[in-house]
């Protein structure tokens, strides 16, 4: 898959993280509801077309634990919404794992 395989991985860090920014507005009462259900389609329609092209779902869990537990010079997502994300991915199959994600300190590792 290769080069595919590249860009699905993109399409799906996008979406993840544009679902759980509208999650996060969504309990801050930012924004309306039909923001969280544009993203969730987004998302919905990235998993499904990952998996037609043989994506497995622990990949695609992966890819979401990428894009919401590493540092993206944002805040952190709540736990309240990783939450609601991570129940929303289980639904759909894929096994993601966000409530105690492995945080990736990459300024600790020493250079060689």
């Amino acid at each position: 898959m290769g080069v595919h395989a590249t860009r699905l991985a993109e399409d799906l860090q996008r979406e993840i993280w544009g679902f759980a920014q509208a999650v996060i507005d969504a309990e801050s009462q930012v924004c309306a509801d039909n923001r969280m259900n544009y993203w969730k389609s987004r998302l919905t329609l990235s998993m499904e077309h990952a998996k037609a092209r043989g994506m497995d779902p622990g990949e695609i869990a992966h890819q979401c634990e990428l894009s919401l537990c590493t540092p993206h010079g944002a805040k952190p997502v709540p736990s309240s919404s990783l939450s609601r994300i991570e129940n929303y991915l289980h639904q759909q199959g894929v096994p993601a794992k966000l409530q105690s994600p492995v945080r990736f300190d990459l300024g600790s590792a020493p250079l060689r």
